[in-house]
């Protein structure tokens, strides 16, 4: 990697929304009963909140349901250097018919049925961004260029649709019990 080393700058408002637009994964940043976790999830920002669905068990869900107040993270790594944007707020789990359809147009530009959408046995998430920041070290230059737009929300492909589709049949199995986790300890 050839960018230089010093002090990381701010990002400017487009830069942060680029960033958030451009990433395909994000990780969410999660605490309950004082244990941190963090888990990659695929996500969509549309101007105001961020888009995200989980299974409806599991360790994610737990931790949601018992502490809304979460950050997430996005980042771009380039042969010049780096660019992050960290978002704080309150996530809001739904389960509704409305609330999949929304993510499902807004992530693969979809249309399911009613039937398809209660099928898919997923909480649809969104968070409220409170704050967000944003740095990046000397050198980088967000992808599109300092004065780039940002990207609008992609256009999604035939592939994406079947995939958004058919997570809701591998989700509905029940959800395997926490298995390698291990907590360390001191003695």
């Amino acid at each position: 990697m050839d960018y230089m080393h010093g002090q990381p700058k701010e990002l400017t408002k487009e830069e942060m929304v680029y960033l958030l637009r451009k990433a395909k994964y994000g990780r969410l940043g999660l605490s309950f009963e004082n244990e941190p976790y963090t888990v990659p999830v695929s996500h969509v920002y549309n101007g105001d909140r961020i888009w995200f669905h989980i299974a409806r068990g599991g360790k994610t869900t737990t931790y949601l349901q018992a502490n809304p107040l979460i950050c997430f993270q996005v980042d771009e790594l380039t042969y010049r250097g780096w660019g992050s944007v960290i978002c704080y707020g309150k996530v809001t789990l739904s389960e509704d018919v409305a609330a999949k359809r929304q993510y499902a147009k807004l992530s693969t530009g979809s249309d399911p049925s009613d039937e398809e959408l209660q099928q898919m046995a997923v909480y649809i998430c969104t968070l409220a961004i409170d704050e967000m920041t944003g740095r990046k070290s000397p050198g980088y230059v967000v992808s599109g260029g300092e004065t780039a737009a940002p990207p609008a929300v992609s256009k999604p492909t035939a592939s994406a649709s079947k995939s958004w589709r058919s997570a809701g049949n591998s989700l509905r199995k029940p959800a395997k019990p926490l298995t390698g986790h291990v907590r360390a300890t001191s003695e």
